[in-house]
Parts: C-alpha cells; structure tokens; sequence
C-alpha cells in the first residue's frame, strides 16, 4: 500500500514539475531553430535559449512547430514562451515582451528578370505577391489592400512559396532575408537567380523573445535579466559568431 501512495506522490510531483516547465517554442527556420537530420533541435537561437536559460536557473524544453500553431500555443498556454517573434503593430499589449534576439529587414523578392523593378508597394499590387499565412508579413499585406485569390498567394511553409515562386505561380514573395540563402539552398534552388526588389522600409525588423501574458512577473524579470547579462558578458555575440552571423 505504501508503494502504491509513494508511486502516486511522484507522478503528481514528476507532473507539477512538467507544469512548471518553461515551453520555448518557434518554427522550423535554419540556421536559427531547425531539426537536424537525427531530429535534434539546432539553431543560433536555440544556443542563445540555452544560455538564457542557464544563466536565469530555469526548468525548460524546447520544441519547433509551423508558425500557426506556435503563435496559438503562445496566446493561450500560461508557461509558453516564443522565441523569435516580429514585435509589430498590434502585438505590444498581447504578450510580454522580454528582449530582442536578433532583427531582419523585410523585401519582396522575384526571380532575376523576371518582373520590371518596383518603385513602391502599390506597384506590386499588379502581380501576384506571395507570403506566409499568420505572419505578420498576411497581416501587412492585407492592410495594404492585397487580396487572397487576387494578388495575395498564402503558403504555410516557406518551401512550398519558394516552389511556387520558381515555378512562376507567384511573381514576388514577402520575407525578411534572415534565412533566404539557407531556404534556397536546402531546396536545390540557386541563391543567384532571386533577387530583392524592393525594401519595405515601413516593416518591423526586431524579432524578440516573448512569453505569454500570465507568464509569472519573476521569471519574467529573470530572462530579461538572462538576456541583457549574456549579451554584456558576450557570450551572446560569441553564438552569433559561431554561426556566421554578423
């Protein structure tokens, strides 16, 4: 009988301590957060969780899912935290904001002599701009009068845009350049034949850590704090050099 109860206590304690866990979650995007072919999470910003992590003595896992998904996880589960998320309008009072991680600058990309070069977004509106659904770049788009089956193509993965793209079915695709040459490449496309057309100055570029809004205000403070002390002690640059990123 004693066993029995002794087995009870630690599957409700090995459970609580499951429920305390912190989830740090993102999409599949390399060099930045991917699974490795032995399915092993990898990324800079995987490495700069774990140092985050580290330095604040937290319990955590981390896992990858499509951005849809990610993004629902975030909004509702208490302990959720994701790790590369665009800071945009209309975003600052739904989550808690605890730092940047990195930035990117967004463009419209076409394939090389393939379109005439646009002087502004209104241009585009003449062709068809591809992006994907639930970013903030559908969001963007939508606001600037782009219409989905019009001139508004939405994937839900990046290598089902790329394929779009070179297959002529779209003529421009939205995207930051954080991950295009790793994206091209790991497709069997030539990073030489796209180029970026038009820099869309007015779009975010600072992709942040983020936690739920019920995330407890101590650990909270405790990954800012994490955050700005790597970035002080430079371990935080160290990680980007490991993974050539400037």
């Amino acid at each position: 009988m004693k066993l029995k109860v002794v087995a009870v206590i630690l599957v409700l304690f090995s459970c609580f301590i499951k429920a305390e866990q912190l989830q740090f979650i993102a999409e599949d995007l390399p060099p930045y957060h991917y699974k490795d072919y032995t399915g092993q999470t990898k990324g800079a910003f995987v490495d700069i969780i774990h140092a985050i992590a580290q330095q604040a003595k937290i319990e955590y896992r981390i896992e990858l899912y499509p951005f849809a998904r990610a993004y629902k996880l975030l909004q509702n589960k208490p302990n959720v935290l994701m790790f590369s998320l665009l800071k945009s309008p209309g975003r600052e009072e739904q989550f808690k904001w605890l730092g940047e991680i990195f930035y990117n600058t967004a463009y419209l990309v076409t394939l090389k002599g393939n379109k005439p070069k646009l002087e502004n977004l209104e241009q585009a509106k003449n062709y068809k701009v591809g992006t994907i659904r639930s970013y903030y770049s559908h969001l963007y788009l939508k606001n600037a009068g782009f219409e989905e089956g019009k001139n508004l193509s939405l994937s839900v993965k990046y290598q089902h845009l790329w394929q779009m793209l070179f297959n002529k079915r779209i003529d421009y695709v939205l995207t930051n350049t954080l991950s295009l040459n790793n994206e091209l490449t790991e497709l069997g496309f030539k990073v030489e034949e796209v180029e970026r057309t038009l820099e869309l100055t007015d779009f975010p570029n600072q992709l942040h850590l983020v936690g739920n809004l019920s995330l407890s205000p101590s650990k909270a403070q405790a990954l800012k704090q994490a955050l700005k002390t790597i970035k002080a002690n430079g371990e935080y640059q160290k990680i980007l050099n490991q993974w050539g990123l400037d």
